[in-house]
């Protein structure tokens, strides 16, 4: 029998916006059972329950949105969420977007290892892929297969002599998650960069938030993690994007080039067509997702 569960105690943790250049206080808190995740912006005082219509997806990120405000970047916490398999907890922003750290979710699954996890003794809820379904957008493609546990397959293709044709796969397992995806950084081109920098959009960041690279190499001056932190990245990013669910997911993914708005995109059209189902991990009691119960937080 699988338990919910939640963290030990609260953490707190603070670094700089991309956005906004500012110092992003976050105060991640333990919650009950069956609330899932909650997003409070504290400078406004606005609450925003993790819910799939509350999510949209913009150029290389993820964002939580409702009528009083938004959280930008939230991919890579709700990564570590769903890779540790966290499914309760109360997210306290103080502004508009998480902070990036290193590029991937490694801060935040170093800290919440530390402080350490508490178990409600109430059924894990999962979300099951009940049949094959296929979204394609541009280059971008994806598809979700059912399958009795999480698997990803991702494969992307740059025209850059370090990155060109990469692939690689994973069964989504905290162990796994741990080893071999959280460490890996986001990626980004020189000189669209500069272009967003020109155009006000960054005010922070720098070569500690991510990989950066120019026609030619990286430049990072400690270099890759690994050969294939691009891809694997991508699958950090697949593992994050899939959480806006509120619930881990169980199925297959197979993905080609593909993008956070390709990501969200598919989800949405899936939860509509009823694809997408919850249940109860122990019972196997498998329920509609709807959403006066997925908003009902």
């Amino acid at each position: 029998m699988e338990f919910q569960k939640t963290i030990a105690k609260p953490v707190e943790f603070k670094g700089e916006g991309i956005i906004s250049g500012k110092e992003i206080k976050v105060v991640l808190e333990p919650a009950e059972a069956n609330k899932g995740i909650i997003f409070i912006r504290e400078d406004i005082k606005t609450q925003i329950p993790l819910h799939i219509f509350n999510v949209k997806a913009l150029e290389g990120c993820t964002a939580l949105v409702n009528k009083d405000g938004c959280i930008y970047y939230i991919e890579h916490l709700l990564s570590a969420l769903h890779g540790l398999q966290i499914d309760n907890l109360v997210v306290r922003v103080w502004g508009e977007e998480l902070p990036m750290f290193d590029g991937s979710s490694k801060v935040w699954v170093a800290k919440l290892q530390e402080i350490g996890y508490e178990y409600e003794y109430i059924p894990k809820r999962k979300i099951k892929i009940t049949k094959d379904f296929k979204y394609t957008n541009g280059k971008g493609k994806i598809y979700f297969k059912p399958a009795s546990k999480l698997k990803i397959y991702a494969e992307i293709n740059f025209e850059h002599p370090l990155i060109g044709n990469q692939i690689y796969s994973v069964e989504v397992t905290p162990s796994e998650y741990i080893k071999k995806i959280c460490f890996a950084r986001t990626f980004g081109f020189k000189k669209d960069i500069e272009e967003k920098i020109r155009k006000g959009f960054f005010k922070g960041g720098n070569l500690k938030n991510a990989v950066v690279l120019d026609e030619n190499g990286i430049l990072n001056k400690e270099g890759l993690r690994v050969k294939d932190e691009f891809v694997r990245h991508k699958i950090l990013d697949i593992i994050g994007d899939m959480y806006v669910l509120g619930a881990p997911l169980i199925g297959e993914i197979i993905s080609y080039c593909s993008s956070h708005r390709l990501h969200i995109e598919a989800l949405k059209k899936m939860y509509m067509t009823h694809i997408l189902k919850e249940y109860e991990a122990d019972a196997l009691k498998f329920l509609v997702l709807s959403s006066k119960k997925t908003r009902a937080y």
